[in-house]
C-alpha cells in the first residue's frame, strides 16, 4: 500500500502523443479521485527537427511539462507520485508497476519497438527522480493474456505481439460491469477502442484478453494515423525496388490512414469535414467503420459465440453517423454500449487510488 499524506494524495499524470504531451494533476482523497488541473502541451514540428529519434525528445518534453506546471502555479512540491501509461515493454501481466532501472533501460532500448508511448514512463521516472518521489506505469501496452491459439504466428521466425491500449480496455470493461452490478471476470466482452491514432479490438473472456490485434505497428483495422494491416508484398517492393529507408517505412505505417487520405488525424477537423459533406471524409469513415466491424465480428469465434456486450470507446463514437455505420453491421451479435470520451487520465488515477487503498498490489517489472 502507498502512503497518503494528510489524507490526500496529489498525482501528476502524463500522456505523450505524436506532437503533444497531455498532463493532469489529480487529488486522490478517501475513495475519491478528482482531476484539479489538465493541460495539453502542443509541440511544433520544428521543435523535434534536430531529434534523430524519439528518445531525443525526452528533455524537450520534460522541460515543457515543468515550465507549464510552474506557469500555471501548480505547486510541484505537493506532487507525491507521477504516473503514465506503460510503453512497449516485455510481455507482462495487467497491473500498476513501479518504474525501475530495468524498465527504463527497456524503454530506452525500445525492447518491443520504438514509439512515442515509451516516453510516458521515461518522463514519469525522470520527473519523479528530480522530485525524489515514486513513479508508476499502469497496464503497459505489452500486457499479454492471449490464448495459445490467438498468439500462434503464421511463421515460426515471426512473433505476433500483444501491443494495445490495455488500460482503457480493462478500466472501461470493469466500469461497465460495475454499472450492471456484475464483475468483469464474469463477462465475455468484445471491446473496441478508437483513439486519434489507432484502433484495437479485443475479446475479453472472464477477465482476460484472450485475443487482440496488434495495435502498435502491427495489424488490424486502420486508425486515424496507423494503417493497420498492409499488403506485405507492396512493403517489400518499397524497400527493395524503391529503396525506402526504415524511417520512411515507419512513417508509412504510423502516418497513413486519415493523414494520407485527408491530410489530418484531428477529430475536430474530420468532424467538420463530415458536417460539410466532404465526400473523401465520408468515404474514409465508412471504410474505417467497415474494417472495424469485420474485426469485431471475428471475435464471435474467439468467444465461442457467447458475447455479453460489445463496448465501443473513443470520441469518434460521439459522431452519430459513424456509430450507425458500424452498429448496423454488428448489432445482431450482442448489445452495444458506447463510451464516447477519453478516459485515459481517469483510468490512471483510478488504478493509483486502488493501490493507495490496498485493493490491488504494486507489481515489479521483470
Amino acid at each position: 500500500m502507498l502512503k497518503s499524506h494528510n489524507m490526500k494524495t496529489i498525482v501528476l499524470s502524463i500522456i505523450p502523443e505524436l506532437y503533444s504531451t497531455k498532463i493532469a494533476v489529480s487529488n486522490l482523497q478517501s475513495d475519491n479521485a478528482k482531476i484539479i488541473y489538465q493541460y495539453r502541451i502542443t509541440h511544433a514540428v520544428e521543435d523535434f527537427v534536430l531529434c534523430e529519434n524519439i528518445m531525443d525528445q525526452l528533455p524537450l518534453r520534460r522541460d515543457a511539462i515543468m515550465y507549464q506546471l510552474r506557469k500555471d502555479n501548480i505547486d510541484i512540491k505537493e506532487i507525491q507520485y507521477v504516473v503514465a501509461e506503460g510503453g512497449l515493454l516485455r510481455p507482462c501481466k495487467s497491473g500498476v508497476y513501479v518504474i525501475d532501472k530495468r524498465m527504463v533501460g527497456d524503454l530506452i532500448e525500445g525492447i518491443a519497438g520504438e514509439d512515442v508511448i515509451n516516453l510516458g514512463g521515461l518522463l514519469a521516472f525522470t520527473i519523479a527522480n528530480n522530485l525524489r518521489i515514486k513513479s508508476f506505469v499502469v497496464d503497459p501496452v505489452s500486457v499479454d493474456e492471449r490464448s495459445e491459439l490467438a498468439s500462434f504466428s503464421p511463421h515460426i521466425s515471426l512473433k505476433k505481439k500483444s501491443l494495445f491500449h490495455v488500460m482503457t480496455h480493462k478500466y472501461l470493461s470493469k466500469k461497465y460491469a460495475s454499472s450492471i452490478q456484475k464483475k468483469y471476470v464474469d463477462l465475455n466482452i468484445i471491446f473496441c477502442d478508437v483513439n486519434e491514432r489507432s484502433v484495437s479490438v479485443a475479446a475479453h473472456m472472464k477477465g482476460k484478453v484472450i485475443d487482440v490485434n496488434q495495435e502498435f505497428m502491427g495489424y488490424g483495422p486502420m486508425g486515424f494515423c496507423e494503417t493497420g494491416t498492409l499488403p506485405s508484398s507492396d512493403i517489400v517492393d518499397m524497400i527493395y525496388k524503391k529503396c525506402y529507408s526504415k524511417n520512411e517505412i515507419l512513417n508509412l505505417i504510423n502516418k497513413g490512414s486519415a493523414i494520407s487520405y485527408l491530410g489530418t488525424n484531428s477529430l475536430d477537423e474530420i468532424f467538420k469535414g463530415f458536417a460539410d459533406n466532404n465526400k473523401k471524409c465520408k468515404l474514409f469513415l465508412e471504410a474505417m467503420a467497415y474494417q472495424i466491424a469485420k474485426e469485431i465480428a471475428s471475435h464471435y469465434v474467439s468467444l465461442d459465440g457467447k458475447i455479453d456486450v460489445i463496448i465501443l470507446s473513443g470520441k469518434i463514437f460521439s459522431l452519430n453517423r459513424f456509430f450507425k455505420y458500424l452498429s448496423k453491421r454488428i448489432e445482431r451479435l450482442a448489445p452495444i454500449v458506447t463510451y464516447p470520451e477519453d478516459y485515459t487520465f481517469e483510468a490512471m488515477i483510478h488504478n493509483v487510488l486502488q493501490v493507495i487503498e490496498g485493493k490491488i498490489n504494486l507489481r515489479y517489472y521483470g
